[in-house]
């Protein structure tokens, strides 16, 4: 491949996925548009070997968006069973009959999937056709943004504070599944020949202190004693700005986890870091859309901002070389940006 890069084709998922985005793999990604004068139903398709995605409506009717693994995903989507929807979840019901229904600026609200005929696929109704990450990678932040990232800090303050289900504390398969691929790569388990030779070159790359901080970090994660429920990859691939309310969906359960509640907001902030860094502005929206994402949540990430927005960056790095294609330059200057964020 030559090249491209993470931030620059996708419009991510749970980790890595697709057209235009938050920063996840690029190169493969097929996009069909169909636009005109009239309201002609829009259907857009892309993917890579992590997430495959569908997306079909119009404004009208309401947007359909299908996610299923890609053919080289490590692992399944999370499976369902929480209720995010129901009388007991954070979860407010979207009405299929009413997609488009009108919700206060930067009102942001869950979109849980459901299972499609063929097995292992989710099923989104949604308000709108692309994403936050695709907005800001073409072009920039904006102030109805600042809005929807504060409305995303209130949604996830309410998920972490629901009480954890019974039938999920303890159980070791709802760890993290970017935490899990992430772990992996540096412990030299990459199922990928290309995310294998990545993590030999990482190690001489970032050196012994990087690494061991990397490493205590992913264990500080996994051994979190009183762990939430998590979100597991709140992507700004996967928020979905309302056409035209001005508020948004953001699509959850595919990753669904137990995690220390810091997990997500990184996951997050490590995004809008990347495409800051990416696209070399210096909007002053940038540092508004993290401020409104701490200030909806409750808190900040303190001095753990650095370590975590660089975990968050060097797990697009895997995902892109594992499931898009190995690149020299994109590996040289996406682990120099992590070389950074760790020293901070």
């Amino acid at each position: 491949m030559s090249g491209t890069s993470p931030a620059t084709g996708t419009e991510t998922g749970s980790g890595t996925g697709t057209e235009t985005g938050s920063g996840t793999g690029t190169g493969t990604a097929v996009t069909v548009e169909q636009t005109a004068s009239e309201q002609v139903p829009e259907r857009r398709e892309f993917g890579t070997g992590l997430l495959h995605t569908v997306v079909t409506g119009d404004p009208d009717r309401g947007y359909t968006w299908v996610r299923r693994p890609g053919p080289l995903s490590p692992a399944p989507f999370a499976a369902p069973g929480l209720d995010l929807a129901g009388p007991h979840g954070p979860a407010a019901p979207i009405a299929p009959d009413a997609p488009d229904a009108q919700a206060p600026a930067g009102a942001v609200r869950w979109a849980p999937g459901t299972e499609t005929a063929e097995p292992g696929g989710r099923r989104y109704r949604v308000r709108g056709p692309e994403s936050v990450a695709r907005r800001l990678l073409h072009h920039g932040p904006d102030e109805d943004l600042v809005a929807v990232l504060e409305g995303v800090g209130r949604l996830l303050r309410t998920l972490h504070e629901t009480p954890v289900p019974q039938d999920l504390a303890g159980d070791p398969q709802t760890r993290p599944r970017g935490l899990v691929r992430f772990t992996d790569w540096l412990a030299g388990r990459a199922a990928s020949p290309r995310a294998a030779y990545a993590e030999s070159r990482l190690r001489p790359r970032l050196g012994e202190t990087r690494m061991a901080a990397l490493h205590a970090l992913c264990a500080r994660i996994a051994d979190e004693p009183d762990p939430v429920l998590c979100h597991g990859a709140p992507a700004l691939g996967s928020l979905v700005p309302a056409v035209p309310s001005g508020g948004a969906d953001l699509l959850i359960g595919e990753d669904l986890c137990l995690a220390p509640w810091y997990f997500d907001l990184g996951w997050i902030l490590g995004e809008l870091v990347e495409l800051k860094w990416y696209r070399g502005d210096g909007h002053p929206a940038w540092p508004r859309l993290l401020d409104a994402l701490f200030q909806g949540y409750g808190r900040d990430l303190g001095d753990e901002w650095g370590r975590l927005a660089a975990l968050r960056v060097l797990l697009h790095l895997h995902d892109y070389t594992a499931y898009v294609g190995w690149d020299e330059k994109t590996f040289e200057k996406y682990t120099g940006f992590a070389m950074f964020l760790l020293d901070l």
